[in-house]
């Protein structure tokens, strides 16, 4: 008993170890996002109109070795279009008019022209002209493409096993903007977005009790990404490269936000601008050095003797002359001593390495 409780727990495990399909539709970013916080166009929004736009691709939904009769896109496109032309730049960008339900829209005004002129005869109100677009939408979903990727991988031991497989689909829409007064098509947008399934599972196959016993266990788990959802979001996505696209070639112009300078006001910008800059660093040649350091060793040997006479022009009450006074009250001469005594040692040793050179010669 406690045996298979084990092996059952162990299978659990080697399920959960397989992990879960690379996606998720909660966490991916919907193309609607960028899709309302789009610039907003200069000017009054584009009145569009929408005719159809339909699944060109004939397509029936994959069911492993054969495929149902069930179409593999949905066939409410057309609503989707509708929805994401309203939601462009929150609203600011379409004006959709209703095409599709024409005759029923004629319908509903022609018994509410007919219901006023009965109640009020010929002071009858008569209903504002329809709204009529200067270019018009269509398109559609051009291409369904199961299984352009494949793969998975998985492992057995000892009757155990654990795996993973995935498949990946591509769903392709094609968006054309048809200028109503020429019949030009002014831009044609293409789409693709992709679709991941993905099957997770594991089993165990064991004998028990000298062959007279089986036990075979058996979990899994498949996820397929809504293709309902990536058609939204490839239709959506079209959308925004469609407002790009007719910026670029001039169709109407889209709000560009305006980069300040933190100046707006008089009254914040200086008179005068300092730039401060920092003197270059100058570079001493090895010449320039020695010759620094002999104009220093001058000076020290001027104090020296100046020192010198000043102690021999002392007077019986150790007066000296204004001209030493000045100095001692500019030099300190105790630097000088020390000075003297540098000056002294470097000489003696010159001095010494002169003779040994000249003993050993």
């Amino acid at each position: 008993m406690f045996r298979s409780i084990a092996i059952l727990l162990l299978t659990l495990l080697l399920v959960s170890c397989a992990g879960k399909p690379d996606f998720d539709v909660r966490k991916q970013i919907p193309a609607v996002e960028t899709l309302t916080i789009i610039n907003e166009p200069i000017g009054e929004p584009i009145v569009i109109a929408v005719y159809d736009f339909l699944d060109m691709t004939g397509q029936k939904k994959p069911g492993g070795n054969f495929a149902s009769m069930s179409t593999a896109v949905t066939q409410g496109a057309y609503q989707i279009l509708i929805k994401a032309l309203q939601d462009a730049g929150d609203g600011s960008w379409f004006r959709v008019v209703e095409r599709a339900s024409l005759p029923s829209l004629l319908q509903e005004r022609k018994l509410i022209r007919s219901t006023r002129q009965q109640v009020d005869g010929d002071k009858a109100e008569p209903l504002p002209p329809l709204l009529f677009a200067g270019a018009y939408l269509t398109g559609g979903i051009i291409g369904y493409d199961s299984d352009v990727k494949t793969g998975g991988y998985g492992a057995r031991i000892l009757g155990l096993q654990a795996h993973k497989q995935w498949r990946q689909d591509v769903v392709t829409v094609i968006l054309r903007l048809v200028n109503v007064q020429t019949g030009e098509v002014v831009i044609s947008i293409v789409v693709e977005k992709t679709i991941i399934s993905g099957e997770t599972g594991g089993d165990v196959f064991k004998y028990f009790d000298a062959d007279t016993l089986l036990l075979e266990l058996e979990v899994g788990v498949a996820r397929n990404e809504p293709v309902t959802f990536a058609v939204r979001k490839a239709i959506e996505k079209g959308i925004v490269e469609l407002i790009k696209e007719g910026d670029e070639k001039g169709l109407w112009k889209m709000k560009v936000e305006e980069v300040t300078s933190g100046f707006e006001n008089g009254e914040d910008i200086p008179d005068k601008v300092v730039i401060e800059q920092q003197e270059p660093n100058v570079e001493r040649t090895y010449e320039e050095y020695l010759a620094e350091k002999e104009a220093q060793k001058e000076e020290r040997k001027k104090l020296i003797q100046l020192k010198a006479a000043c102690e021999k022009g002392a007077n019986a009450l150790g007066e000296v002359s204004k001209e030493c006074t000045d100095l001692i009250d500019e030099k300190d001469w105790a630097e000088v001593d020390k000075d003297s005594e540098k000056e002294n040692t470097n000489e003696e040793n010159d001095n010494g390495s002169s003779d040994s050179s000249s003993n050993n010669d």
